[in-house]
Formats: C-alpha cells, sequence, structure tokens
C-alpha cells in the first residue's frame, strides 16, 4: 500500500504537543513547578547542546510524572487530549491533505517525536485510521523519562523497523530533522521553513524537482504573503483533482 509520512508537532498541529503536555502536568502541584525553576540552569546548559535537548525534556517529565503509575499517566492524557480541543489545533490544510491521501486508498503514517502515548490519541482525534511512530517512555526512579527518541535518522530506523519506509508517495515536515524522512519520499513537502532553512533542506534532498515549499497557517493565523509553492515533479503528473487536495493550493493558506 502506498503511504504519506506527516510530521506532527508544527505540520499537522500548530504547537508542540509533548512539551505541552509536560508543562501541564507540572503545572498541576506547586512543588513539581518550584522543582522545575530550580533546576533551570541545568535545563539551560542541556538545551544548548541539540543532542542533549531529549534529556532536559526527560528531566521535566520525571518532575512532572514523579508518583505517577501507568494508569495515572493513560489518564492525565485523556484529560489533557480532552482539554486541548485537538480539532482547533489541526492546521486546517494539513487536515485536508491527510483526508486527501486516506481518500485516495493510501495509508497515512504520523511520525514523531512526541512520546506514543500522547501522539496515538492526538492523531486518533484528527482521524482514527491514522498510524503512529513516536518516541517510547520508561519508568524510573518513580517517575516517566523518554526510552527512545523518534527524531531525526531515528525517524527512518523506527519506520524501518515497523516495515513503513517503503512505498511512500509523499512526505511532510517543518524543519531539517526531518529531512531524513522526506528523503525516503519522492516528494518532499517542506511546511512553513523560513527561506535560509529551506535552502538547507533542498539542498540535502538531492533529486529532479522533488522539493515543494507550502504555507500552513494554524486555525486564525494571519496570512503574511500569498506565497504559491512550485508544483513539479511527481505533483505534476497527479490528477488534477486528487493533487489539488493534497497540497491544499486552494485559499489563503496555499
Amino acid at each position: 500500500m502506498n503511504r504519506a509520512l506527516f510530521d506532527l508537532d508544527d505540520t499537522l498541529i500548530d504547537h508542540d504537543s509533548f512539551t505541552r503536555f509536560t508543562f501541564s502536568l507540572l503545572k498541576r502541584s506547586p512543588l513539581r513547578m518550584i522543582g522545575a525553576v530550580l533546576i533551570v540552569p541545568a535545563l539551560l546548559v542541556l538545551l544548548s547542546r541539540g543532542s542533549w535537548r531529549v534529556h532536559a525534556g526527560s528531566i521535566l517529565l520525571w518532575l512532572g510524572t514523579v508518583g505517577v503509575a501507568d494508569s495515572g499517566l493513560e489518564r492525565l492524557v485523556r484529560e489533557h487530549v480532552a482539554a486541548l480541543g485537538v480539532g482547533e489545533r489541526i492546521r486546517p490544510d494539513a487536515g485536508r491533505a491527510v483526508a486527501a491521501h486516506l481518500d485516495a486508498g493510501e495509508e497515512v503514517v504520523v511520525v514523531t517525536g512526541c512520546a506514543e502515548r500522547l501522539a496515538v490519541p492526538l492523531c486518533r482525534e484528527i482521524d482514527p485510521r491514522i498510524r503512529v511512530i513516536g518516541s517510547t517512555l520508561r519508568r524510573r526512579a518513580g517517575g516517566w523519562v523518554a526510552l527512545r527518541h523518534c527524531h531525526g535518522r531515528g525517524k527512518v530506523e523506527m519506520l524501518v523497523e515497523a516495515g513503513l519506509a517503503e512505498d511512500v508517495v509523499a512526505a511532510y515536515g517543518d524543519g531539517l530533522s526531518d529531512v531524513p524522512m522526506l528523503d525516503l519520499a519522492p516528494t518532499a513537502v517542506l511546511v512553513g521553513l523560513s527561506e535560509s532553512v529551506e535552502r538547507k533542506a533542498r539542498a540535502r534532498l538531492v533529486g529532479p524537482e522533488r522539493v515543494l515549499s507550502v504555507r500552513w497557517p494554524a486555525r486564525g493565523e494571519p496570512v503574511a504573503g500569498p506565497r504559491r509553492p512550485r508544483l513539479s515533479g511527481p505533483f505534476e503528473r497527479r490528477k488534477k483533482g486528487v493533487s489539488r487536495g493534497r497540497l491544499v493550493q486552494k485559499g489563503p493558506g496555499g
């Protein structure tokens, strides 16, 4: 079966899903918030190094979940998703692109750095047919921390392990860390990148006219200008109706 790959944060939805969830965990208790404030200097050091950022996230997650059992974490996830209002956080153009791939009989796989325990129920709210590949968690010292981070090359490795790295027709991402995943597809769609980052991404995605850039504003977000994406390569050869539906070129988000 042909499939399309989507990043989640700032591609399908308008925020960093797991960061928002982690802060909601911390805000449940003044003691948890105080603990987070006290370790800010250490967190800043970790955040200054890209490869260490996952450790900073793990520390905050542990602070937010210490003493929380497996069933308790599931309950907190359910409450967070219900309060979030996922339908209002989906980028409208992204939602239409997902629907177009599904309507064409293609599988949609969300590949995300967000923990699967949160990403799965989030994506179920978008469309229950979506498959999810995401980061994994484990219990440690009474709390929850990252086990495996689905990021960069790790996205490709986890797709290969799941048998989902073949027959990819399109991939959508919003950053340079998504380039390894985007490189699996004959058409790579860059979502909302700045011109400088877009140039770097295009330089890494070698191939004849395989890269498409789009602007997918969040719901209610003003559009800076009518940047028309360049249609080329495989998208020129698709049927007009399906191509337009997938890439959502109509309207101000185009």
